[in-house]
């Protein structure tokens, strides 16, 4: 018994019996594989789950009992496994009972290493799981097979799963998704994803945002992870590819663009419109009686314009239009000055914080800059192409009574500017003349209404 008692410490037969009664007599079935995944122990729980003794199973490798399909899915993921030599648990598998019946399996595992640190194989166990293993192979494939791109992010930054779309989409379909790092593959996108954290961790709501990544558009909506603490250790995104949707709005968009420019200018010379015209007058008279400053306006007409067009053609006359407009613009106006076509041959500058002395002036230049052009014109007393210019002032004593429209102001203005551009042409052409001051004072109500 002495002897007995200075044995070293150790399990004794009936211990190394009873050990092997648990193994083999337990709900689960465990198992060890070398490096080439061959089985070289089994407990008899095998035979239970897969209706194979332990020496029918030893040697082969667990894929030799799965479905060809599921064969190839398993060994996919456990060949990631056995790259990054790490441990699993919850791999749902579907095998094939020796009598032809399938049974669904989670199985877990941990890396053995020799002595000379190399992988030697893995211990593991196998648990029957059928009643609930299809729902959640169903699941699984569901989630793998969508095109709709899936993943998990750790906090670490690493890709802990993801389904066939995310990997396409990450141009990375051959790699093993545990090895991808978001933080390094998407920094801009990981970026966002650590501001997520931070939100989900104060229980705010994550934003869904556009992203872009490899020239193509995703609308993301990250989802946050929690573990059985309520500690959120990671984020589920969706990535739904909305390119063409991207596309087809651009699209619209630009087509919306060119139908405001269509709408705001005039087709053949690029100028405002007559209606973009009076949206600008009726702001720039709102803010001349505002602030009690001046604004004037010229009106410009082409001399002998339909003399013009017959002599030369619609498409000369077209052509002197364009050049007409071109010209306006170019005689150093100012941004907030604006040129366009009234119509016909008439053309309308609006001239804001502009009074009298000063558009007599801008005329002047408008009238040389033309008249410069040099374009032959035999009906012009000069021999080439002249306009005529009445200019008109709205000027800062002047208020806006309650009852008269803006609209009414604009024409009035308008109007003392085509007065003084009739008396210009009635004054022999190629010349300014400005509405008379009398005039504009003689209206009842407005001295812009005569």
């Amino acid at each position: 018994m002495k002897n007995d008692e200075e044995k070293p410490l150790g399990f004794n037969e009936v211990d190394v019996n009873h050990l092997f009664e648990l193994l083999n007599h337990n709900s689960d079935w465990v198992w060890e594989v070398d490096a080439q995944g061959r089985y070289t122990w089994v407990s008899e729980v095998v035979t239970e789950l897969l209706g194979f003794t332990p020496q029918q199973v030893i040697g082969k490798t667990p894929f030799d009992f799965m479905p060809p399909g599921e064969a190839e899915r398993v060994g996919q993921t456990f060949g990631e496994i056995v790259a990054a030599k790490r441990p699993f648990s919850g791999l749902v598998n579907r095998n094939r009972r020796a009598d032809g019946r399938i049974v669904v399996l989670e199985t877990s595992g941990i890396p053995l290493f020799g002595p000379d640190g190399e992988l030697r194989g893995y211990r593991g166990v196998d648990r029957n799981i059928s009643t609930l293993g299809e729902r959640v192979l169903q699941l699984e494939t569901i989630y793998d097979t969508t095109p709709v791109a899936l993943c998990m992010i750790n906090r670490a930054g690493r890709l802990v799963m993801s389904n066939k779309a995310m990997m396409r989409l990450l141009n990375h379909a051959d790699e093993p998704a545990s090895e991808l790092q978001v933080s390094t593959v998407m920094p801009d996108c990981w970026s966002q994803f650590e501001t997520d954290f931070t939100l989900a961790d104060k229980g705010w709501d994550i934003p869904s945002r556009e992203v872009t990544w490899l020239d193509r558009c995703y609308y993301t909506q990250p989802v946050p992870v929690r573990d059985a603490s309520e500690n959120v250790v990671g984020l589920s995104v969706t990535w739904v590819d909305i390119t063409r949707r991207s596309q087809a709005e651009q699209k619209l968009a630009d087509a919306n663009k060119v139908l405001q420019q269509y709408a705001q200018h005039d087709h053949l010379t690029g100028l405002f419109n007559r209606r973009k015209m009076d949206e600008y007058l009726i702001e720039e008279i709102t803010h001349t009686l505002q602030k009690r400053i001046p604004l004037s306006v010229c009106l410009a007409d082409i001399d002998f314009f339909k003399h013009y067009n017959d002599t030369f053609g619609h498409q000369a006359g077209d052509d002197c239009l364009r050049t007409v407009a071109k010209t306006l613009l170019s005689s150093r106006l100012r941004s907030d000055d604006n040129v366009s076509r009234y119509g016909g041959e008439e053309f309308l500058v609006i001239l804001p914080h502009t009074d009298k002395a000063g558009a007599l002036t801008v005329a002047e230049r408008l009238r040389e800059n033309i008249h410069a052009l040099r374009l032959p014109h035999s009906a012009s007393a000069t021999g080439y192409l002249t306009i005529s210019i009445g200019v008109a002032t709205l000027n800062n004593d002047q208020t806006s009574p309650e009852d008269r429209p803006l609209h009414m102001i604009a024409s009035g203005l308008i109007h003392h500017a085509d007065t003084a551009l009739y008396a210009a042409k009635n004054q022999g052409r190629n010349r300014v003349v400005a509405a008379l001051d009398d005039d504009q004072r003689n209206a009842p109500g407005h001295p812009l209404t005569q």
